[in-house]
């Protein structure tokens, strides 16, 4: 299943006052993230998303998503199996003139799904590992 959300930020909202917004999915494993802020934001809008006060993107504690244009996306595994499977995303805007809006959105896979991915990419890595290149020519 696939989850998405539109969200403005007023301008001047600051860190502090962060615009604080709910999106609920469903039983399963977030298997993707897209985080896509649109045109003209220059870095201003600022995002994260927690699960249970516990801050799941970025993984550091410290920093958030921005950027502009560009979307921002990568694979993901995070367990979803018990009540509630509500994400809360912490927006600001340090932009003292404009709102801005940004689209972020959540892969969610049953885990009897996911799994194969999640085991094709293991085997996928083990044998890049083992690959006679990588062990005979030092790198290179």
């Amino acid at each position: 299943m696939f989850y998405s959300r539109s969200i403005t930020v007023p301008a001047n909202t600051a860190e502090g006052t962060f615009r604080e917004t709910t999106i609920d999915l469903s039983h399963g494993v977030i298997t993707g993230v897209i985080f896509r802020p649109r045109p003209g934001h220059a870095s201003l809008l600022h995002v994260r998303v927690f699960h249970r006060r516990h801050q799941l993107f970025p993984d550091n504690a410290d920093d958030d998503l921005h950027g502009d244009t560009f979307p921002v996306q990568w694979r993901e595994w995070y367990e979803m199996f018990e009540k509630p499977f509500t994400l809360t995303i912490f927006a600001w805007n340090d932009d003292d003139t404009y709102s801005h809006t940004f689209d972020i959105a959540f892969e969610v896979l049953p885990k009897y799904a996911a799994l194969p991915f999640a085991l094709a990419r293991a085997f996928s890595n083990i044998v890049s590992l083992l690959s006679p290149r990588r062990i005979f020519t030092r790198g290179s």
